[in-house]
């Protein structure tokens, strides 16, 4: 009858449909176009209506055009100490262990934790994932078919557990197979949570002014937040009070220095602190250990003098140092250095993100980068060249500048260097009792380590701060500049001779 019904709308005249066609509409093209849809719905609907999908009875799967049985397979692991250790049967006990199966299987993977802190099991392959769990004794499961031979990752997808050590092989039959790599996209920038991370480099406490000890309190919080890394581009920041680096502090030696330091509720991690002005255990960072809503309390005696860096220590460390957690404490000598007319507080660190600087959107932090010690970003003060534009230091002819910088790192070394200038004192590695090196061109700063740079500005110019390994500064933002305003001397430098 459908066929008929088509043969016979085949038969209508053309002209036929010209009476039924709407008003400013082009009657022969309406017409052939309703007579095509009226022929083709039947003939689709029988098409379609045909095909039925394959579907497969209790304790069997569909992998490719086939049918097989499956059986289940479970393992348990344990998350903790950076690792996933294997519970029962063949596994127990192995750190990251293999987990073999079979083309098919149904597999469920659960974790306990092992510990208070943050963990999840990840396959990406499968795109199945655990809930991320925090109480030690908690636990969950991820279930999924083994339908591609092959060899996958399984891991913890909390920023830099990966490359802390938690993460193992799934194998599938034979373990050879295809790979899946989907190039990923960078999601949309979120929204912020501060005007601008980098820490004002002005920001500098003022000089104690004493010459007996005495105790010095020092208020930090540990604070997770989104900020602009350069414009158009977030990044989720953790953080000491809210910017990177952390407070500059200033004591003198012999003083008592008490730290309160609390991990804001809300947060997702434990954080500490570690001083490399403290003697003793880890500097501190078994004392501050802190878990989100909780404060700790310690205090520590300022033995030696000079400029110290210090940053969570908490696992993973140099996750959480790339991500923000770093600053200084300047410990005063008995016999103060010279007055100067400004003290500036400036850290470099390195950034491991999935794309590169200029890449609109909210960056995510890369285990694989970092582990491979290669920094998408290598900043000043948080923040792709913060001290240009309207954050450019201001300086005068004739003032003498003292700079406070340090490396966070985790893992580049400075050769830091003013263009235009040069450094007239230098109290190197952040030693404040030797004599200073004099008229210095660049200086080499360690990752957890320091520096002191007096410099007196002779003419106008911008001056301009790198980490001389210049990719860095002029493709990876470790750039600024000191803007000096004042008399030209054409004595010193004349453009015009």
């Amino acid at each position: 009858m459908d066929m008929f019904v088509s043969w016979l709308l085949l038969t209508i005249p053309l002209r036929q449909y010209e009476n039924m066609k709407p008003k400013g509409t082009n009657g022969t093209k309406t017409a052939i176009l309703m007579a095509a849809l009226m022929i083709g719905a039947p003939i689709l609907a029988g098409c379609t209506g045909g095909m039925s999908g394959t579907s497969c009875g209790e304790g069997t799967t569909l992998v490719g055009k086939e049918c097989i049985g499956y059986n289940d397979v479970s393992y348990t692991l344990k998350a903790e100490n950076m690792a996933f250790v294997g519970v029962g049967g063949p596994i127990d006990g192995i750190t990251n262990p293999d987990l073999p199966v079979e083309v098919g299987d149904r597999v469920t993977i659960t974790m306990i934790m092992g510990e208070t802190n943050l963990h999840d099991i990840t396959v990406e392959y499968y795109n199945v994932a655990t809930a991320l769990l925090v109480d030690e004794g908690a636990k969950d499961s991820l279930t999924f078919i083994a339908s591609a031979e092959g060899t996958f990752a399984y891991y913890c997808s909390v920023p830099g557990h990966r490359a802390g050590g938690m993460v193992g092989s799934l194998i599938i039959g034979t373990g050879q197979g295809p790979s899946k790599y989907v190039e990923p996209q960078i999601g949309a920038a979120l929204d912020v949570e501060t005007d601008n991370i980098a820490r004002d480099p002005l920001d500098v406490p003022a000089p104690t002014g004493r010459t007996e000890a005495a105790d010095v309190h020092v208020y930090m919080e540990a604070v997770e937040l989104v900020a602009e890394i350069q414009d158009g581009t977030t990044f989720t920041y953790w953080t000491y009070n809210g910017t990177v680096p952390g407070p500059m502090f200033r004591a003198r030696v012999g003083d008592t220095v008490f730290v309160h330091f609390t991990n804001l509720e809300g947060n997702t991690m434990h954080h500490n602190v570690d001083f490399h002005a403290v003697t003793g255990q880890g500097g501190g960072a078994a004392a501050t250990e802190a878990a989100p809503g909780t404060t700790s309390v310690f205090s520590f005696k300022a033995m030696h003098p000079g400029l110290f860096v210090y940053h969570c220590a908490t696992p993973d460390i140099p996750t959480h140092i790339s991500k923000g957690m770093y600053g200084m404490i300047l410990i005063e000598p008995e016999v103060a250095l010279p007055p100067v007319d400004k003290e500036v507080y400036i850290m470099q660190g390195d950034i491991y993100t999935k794309w590169r600087p200029g890449t609109d959107g909210h960056q995510e932090f890369d285990d694989n980068a970092m582990f491979e010690e290669n920094p998408t970003y290598v900043v000043f003060n948080g923040k792709f060249a913060t001290f240009t534009g309207e954050g450019t230091i201001q300086a005068e002819v004739g003032e003498t500048m003292r700079i406070y910088f340090g490396v966070g790192g985790p893992n580049t070394i400075s050769s830091f260097h003013l263009i235009g200038e040069i450094f007239d004192n230098v109290y190197n590695m952040g030693d404040l009792v030797s004599e200073p090196m004099k008229s210095v061109q660049t200086i080499a700063v360690v990752p957890g380590g320091a520096v002191v740079v007096d410099v007196t500005f002779d003419v106008p110019a911008n001056y301009i701060l790198v980490d001389h390994a210049l990719t860095r500064a002029f493709h990876k933002g470790a750039v600024g500049i000191i803007a000096v305003s004042g008399a030209d001397d054409p004595e010193i430098i004349n453009d015009d001779a």
